[in-house]
């Protein structure tokens, strides 16, 4: 009969109807999820496998500013890229250059790294940095101020360094009344320009280590003065300290920049090591 519908017929309308819908639902949401993960994906590039696409934004996006930072009552540094994959880091108000390895640390941050293996920054996913010095162990924010101009590389006269040599002892008798005679290489003084501006900041490095060592040792003092009577700075081939008879040699290796010599902070790590305090030495303070 026209316009009479039965249940069966109905039922397979029904039945039709919630396939299609199904199928475009299936579809839609397809669709949605492939625009989604374009979105969320960075074009790797031609030759780049896709599964690198993530590594390579993170990356990226943790690329340090190079530049000058405050970090408040902790002090004002300048950071720049040395090399392809290192950076230097340098205080205000001191001439010491540290140059810093990266090491990737979790959540895509990167940690930049002393000469000792202690880390000196580390640069959040987004950029960010928090450094971490001896007065905050638990790293403090540091805000990007402005550009700052690269470090140059030290030329030094004979004179020049004969005179920091000098000055090296006056200062070190006059504020830890210690007497150590330093000295330089017959070869060093006679070298080239450049290289005694590398053997200048091995100088600098070797007496601000030895006054590092004093002020964090306990009776440090005592055994320095009885075990050394001078420092000596010397082409090596390796940057690195070592006791010889009561001198304390410190060699640098002029081709290689700022990682020719020991910083500071290795310069006290190593002297730790080689006048090793025993309980006697520490109760005699």
């Amino acid at each position: 009969m026209r316009g009479v519908v039965t249940a069966t017929s109905r039922g397979g309308n029904d039945r039709h109807e919630m396939q299609a819908l199904k199928t475009v639902f299936t579809f839609l949401a397809a669709l949605l999820a492939s625009q989604s993960l374009a979105w969320a994906q960075v074009d790797p590039g031609p030759g780049v496998p896709p599964g690198m696409a993530s590594r390579l934004a993170a990356e990226r996006m943790s690329t340090v500013q190079p530049g000058r930072y405050s970090a408040g009552e902790n002090g004002v540094f300048t950071l720049e890229p040395y090399e392809t994959t290192k950076y230097l880091l340098r205080f205000v108000g001191h001439a010491e250059n540290f140059v810093l390895t990266v090491e990737r640390a979790s959540l895509g941050a990167k940690l930049l790294k002393y000469d000792t293996g202690t880390t000196a920054l580390r640069v959040s996913v987004w950029g960010g940095l928090t450094l971490y010095t001896q007065d905050a162990p638990q790293g403090v924010p540091a805000t990007y101020q402005d550009a700052a101009p690269p470090s140059q590389a030290l030329t030094v006269s004979s004179g020049e360094l004969q005179t920091a040599i000098n000055d090296e002892a006056n200062h070190l008798a006059y504020v830890q009344n210690i007497a150590l005679k330093f000295s330089a290489d017959p070869a060093v003084l006679a070298a080239d320009p450049e290289t005694r501006g590398r053997a200048f900041d091995a100088l600098t490095n070797a007496a601000l280590g030895i006054e590092r060592f004093l002020a964090a040792t306990p009776g440090a003092r005592q055994v320095l003065a009885k075990r050394v009577n001078s420092v000596k700075v010397a082409e090596g081939g390796k940057p690195t300290i070592a006791l010889v008879g009561q001198s304390l040699l410190v060699s640098f290796v002029p081709g290689e920049g700022y990682e020719g010599h020991a910083s500071s902070l290795a310069i006290q790590q190593e002297l730790a090591k080689l006048l090793a305090l025993t309980p006697r030495d520490i109760a005699i303070k």
